[in-house]
């Protein structure tokens, strides 16, 4: 995939991989609500499987668009892969508008915490090191005014300081690209 376009990553490969994951916890709230209890758990960890995949995918997406010069014209230059996660950190936004400069750390926690049985690296800040990362929640998310009411099935992530919405952490990131390198929105 080295050879991909920035903007082909992000249209072929982030976008597909994000969208499949909410257009699935769409349908976990008409899937549970019936009566197939089978189908209710095998979307339910399907949806879990994409959040993941997701949130893998739209995090190194910031090594992708280092290595394929697409930060380049950016100020302040994004020199390596700290730097580049830096720029996208401080332009990840809410819908509302309101800067999230820790949604893109938190996504990369996510990621780290897929990836590895145990977290014990010291630059996890934000989710539990020996706990589940992410489940399926009921209840409305506890931190900002984003992600589904409660009573509706959503994905979390569980951090230190209380829930927070999965897809609405990945939209936060997705604005950051779409303002930062113009790339369609999530």
């Amino acid at each position: 995939m080295g050879g991909l376009a920035v903007d082909v990553h992000w249209e072929r490969l982030v976008l597909p991989s994000v969208r499949g994951f909410i257009d699935s916890e769409d349908s976990l709230q008409h899937i549970i609500a019936g009566d197939n209890a089978k189908l209710a758990r095998n979307v339910s960890y399907e949806t879990l499987r994409l959040g993941m995949v997701g949130a893998i995918f739209l995090y190194h997406f910031a090594e992708v668009a280092l290595e394929r010069k697409a930060l380049a014209t950016i100020k302040p230059l994004a020199a390596d892969k700290g730097a580049a996660r830096h720029l996208i950190s401080n332009a990840t936004v809410a819908a509302n508008g309101d800067p999230r400069p820790d949604d893109h750390k938190i996504l990369g926690e996510v990621a780290d915490a897929i990836k590895h049985a145990e977290l014990n690296s010291p630059t996890i800040l934000h989710v539990p090191k020996r706990n589940r990362v992410i489940e399926i929640s009921h209840a409305a998310p506890s931190i900002f005014a984003e992600g589904l009411p409660t009573g509706v099935p959503q994905i979390v992530i569980a951090t230190h300081a209380g829930t927070r919405s999965l897809s609405a952490i990945m939209g936060n990131v997705g604005r950051g690209w779409t303002n930062l390198l113009g790339l369609e929105p999530i």
